[in-house]
């Protein structure tokens, strides 16, 4: 397998998680493996070539803007997987690709959800109108219950992205939280948040996600009525800790089947043209 890069370099967020899925693919040499920034401030589309003596496949990063920016040449030459990909935008030989975890973050032993000493964690920024809107809807349920009701919470609110806490710090709460709320990125609805969540078992609580291969019934607690269900839904969670675990153990066989770097080039490989 050969594999050329595109404005993607290791100070990419996603990395190291791209790292592991290259190592897990199980490619010879008949294909090349093209990996390119997407997005509109850092687009490489037109720097790629596909190579016409091998199979040719495509992974594209980094467009939270869910632009239908893939050229026609790869949908007829190249197999294609790009992060933030709409439903609609999922056809023929694109497929979506998950975000993966920030390379900040640490993998720390998975605890069982009784012990973990936090009940509701966020840590994150809210710069951006679209995390501001579902973010505060959360914060002002919380804000209005009486203290003797509340959960333990531990929100910490950043000034931007990559800021704040440490990433030990930050890895290390992942690891103690029962639940982590997972609001929506800048533009998308989907985060390195969701995949840190639940790498470190803690129980992601989400607006809708895309109805896109990778998310399709995924065991992940998604609020359809983000505005009006979400605090509720968090503190019906932590009402039943039998019922907690289970979820917690139905997320972490979704993560280990869907989103981790082995499952994902072996998703990837099942998806490929036998022949080129």
């Amino acid at each position: 397998m050969i594999t050329e890069y595109y404005g993607v370099k290791d100070n990419f967020c996603e990395w190291d998680y791209i790292q592991g899925v290259l190592k897990h693919l199980d490619l010879d040499d008949t294909f090349k493996v093209h990996v390119v920034s997407v997005t509109q401030e850092w687009d490489y589309t037109d720097k790629v070539v596909l190579d016409k003596e091998k199979s040719n496949v495509i992974i594209g990063l980094a467009d939270e803007y869910m632009t239908d920016n893939i050229p026609q040449d790869w949908k007829d030459n190249a197999t294609v997987f790009k992060a933030y990909l709409k439903p609609e935008q999922e056809t023929g030989s694109v497929h979506s690709f998950p975000l993966g975890y920030n390379k900040k973050h640490k993998k720390l032993p998975c605890k069982p959800i009784q012990t973990r000493p936090i009940d509701v964690f966020f840590a994150g920024h809210m710069a951006s109108t679209n995390r501001r809107h579902y973010l505060r809807w959360i914060i002002d349920y919380f804000q209005d219950m009486k203290k003797s009701e509340r959960p333990k919470l531990d929100f910490n609110i950043t000034k931007g992205f990559n800021t704040g806490l440490s990433s030990e710090e930050y890895s290390q709460r992942l690891a103690d939280a029962k639940i982590v709320v997972c609001p929506a990125g800048n533009v998308s609805m989907e985060t390195f948040r969701h995949y840190e969540a639940m790498r470190s078992g803690a129980i992601v609580v989400s607006p809708k996600l895309p109805d896109t291969k990778i998310y399709k019934d995924a065991a992940i607690c998604q609020i359809d009525e983000w505005e009006t269900k979400a605090g509720d839904a968090i503190m019906d969670l932590l009402s039943d800790q039998d019922m907690l675990q289970l979820v917690q153990e139905r997320q972490q066989q979704t993560y280990n089947n869907r989103f981790t770097a082995k499952s994902v080039a072996k998703y990837i490989n099942e998806l490929l043209p036998t022949t080129k």
